[in-house]
C-alpha cells in the first residue's frame, strides 16, 4: 500500500507501463491489487497518449538530414554519444548503434526516443543498488569483480560498490535514458536524429 501511495505521487509515474505494475503486484494481497486500479487506469491512459503521439509524429519526422542528425546525436540537447557508441566514438553504458538502421524501423527508434521505459536492450537493464547503510544507486551494472560490482550511471560515471556494503539488488523500470526528448528537440532536430540513426548500418 505504501508503494501505490509513492506511484501515485511520483513525477516518474509516465515512464512505468500497467505490465511493470501488474508484475510488481502479482504476489501481493488482492486488496493491494485493488487498490492499484485507479493507477493502473493512469497508466493505460499514458500508455495510449503515448501510442497517439508516436502516430502524429512518426509521418511528421520523416526525411530528415542525416549530417544534421549527427551533429544532434553529438549535441548537448541530446547528448546521445555519452552513453552511446558509434563506430567506435561514444559511450558505453547504452547499446552500440554502429549498425541500429540494419535492426530497427523509424517508429523503433522514435518509441525508444519518446518512451525509454518501454524496453530494455539485453544487457542494458537499468538496476537499484541498495545498500546497507540506507542508501540506494541506480544505473545498469557495467562489470562485476570478485569483491565489487561497477553501476554506470545516467550522468556517464562508473561507481564501483562493494559487494560487502551491498545489501540488495533489484531490476529498475527506469531507463538511464533521460524521458521526453521529444519535448527537448525541434521536430526538426528529431526528424533528423532518426535520419541519422537509420543511416547507420556498419
Amino acid at each position: 500500500m505504501e508503494l501505490i501511495t509513492a506511484l501515485e505521487q511520483s513525477s516518474d509515474l509516465p515512464g512505468l507501463t500497467p505490465g511493470q505494475l501488474a508484475a510488481a503486484l502479482q504476489n501481493c494481497p488482492p486488496e493491494v491489487r485493488s487498490a492499484a486500479q485507479p493507477l493502473m487506469v493512469r497508466l493505460r491512459a499514458n500508455t495510449q497518449l503515448t501510442a497517439e503521439r508516436l502516430d502524429e509524429l512518426e509521418s511528421r519526422v520523416a526525411g530528415g538530414h542525416s549530417e544534421r542528425g549527427r551533429v544532434v546525436f553529438s549535441g548537448k540537447k541530446a547528448s546521445c554519444h555519452a552513453c552511446h557508441r558509434v563506430h567506435g566514438e561514444g559511450g558505453a553504458l547504452g547499446p552500440d548503434l554502429s549498425s541500429i538502421g540494419q535492426v530497427r524501423t523509424p517508429r523503433d527508434l522514435l518509441e525508444a526516443l519518446l518512451a525509454p521505459n518501454a524496453t530494455f536492450a539485453r544487457g542494458y537493464e537499468p538496476f537499484v543498488i541498495a545498500l546497507e547503510n540506507g542508501k540506494t544507486l541506480s544505473g545498469v551494472i557495467s562489470r562485476r569483480t570478485e569483491d565489487a560490482i561497477y553501476l554506470g550511471t545516467a550522468d556517464g560515471k562508473e561507481i564501483r560498490v562493494a559487494k560487502s556494503d551491498i545489501e540488495q539488488i533489484l531490476p529498475s523500470s527506469t531507463s538511464v535514458m533521460p524521458q521526453g526528448l521529444d519535448k527537448q528537440l525541434t521536430e526538426q532536430e528529431l526528424s533528423d536524429l532518426i535520419t541519422f540513426l537509420l543511416s547507420l548500418k556498419k
